[in-house]
């Protein structure tokens, strides 16, 4: 029943028109671990319920369509997961289409998936970058006798970037035809 049935969207509307409408959750159960999956609209017009979604979170699964790229949602969910401090993994969907519909060769096709996972570490560097000047600021400030300086945290990360399928940190699926794989080169 892969890509016909939409177990998370259980709203007759969601169904039919194939969109996640309304947050949904469910509970799985693994070993001696409880996975508790959020299923959260992807559209702007649903920001409240992605920011209520990862106030619950441990963890981010981002899904990224391969086809369609980056979309400004997927700058709101890595912000929300920042800010929230959570761990995001980005998951590239979609990658039958890229053969199927789109047709690239497959050093087009990595090409593409190169680029996705560059820009969404452009994305998650605007955000280390943000907070570093944030905290320079704030340091310059206390210098003046304006604010404290106990509590500053400067982002010290000299790691080229964040994801990396050789990390084994980026994952890449087709949840229609149920597969997927990440590299475990680490």
């Amino acid at each position: 029943m892969a890509g016909k049935l939409r177990f998370m969207d259980f709203l007759d509307e969601e169904q039919r028109r194939t969109i996640t409408m309304k947050s949904s959750s469910i509970a799985l159960k693994f070993r001696y671990c409880s996975i508790y999956l959020i299923d959260s609209p992807g559209r702007m017009d649903f920001c409240n319920e992605v920011s209520t979604a990862t106030r619950l979170s441990d963890g981010a699964l981002v899904l990224v369509d391969a086809v369609e790229g980056l979309h400004i949602q997927i700058h709101a969910v890595l912000r929300q997961a920042w800010i929230e401090k959570l761990t995001p993994c980005p998951v590239l969907n979609k990658l039958d289409r890229l053969i199927s519909e789109l047709e690239l060769t497959r050093m087009e096709a990595y090409t593409r998936l190169l680029r996705i996972v560059h820009e969404v570490n452009g994305i998650m560097s605007g955000y280390k970058y943000e907070k570093y000047l944030s905290d320079v600021d704030s340091r310059l400030a206390s210098q003046f006798g304006e604010v404290g300086d106990e509590n500053l945290e400067f982002v010290e990360d000299d790691e080229e970037d964040t994801f990396q399928p050789q990390k084994g940190n980026v994952a890449f699926v087709c949840a229609l035809d149920g597969w997927r794989f990440r590299s475990l080169c680490t």
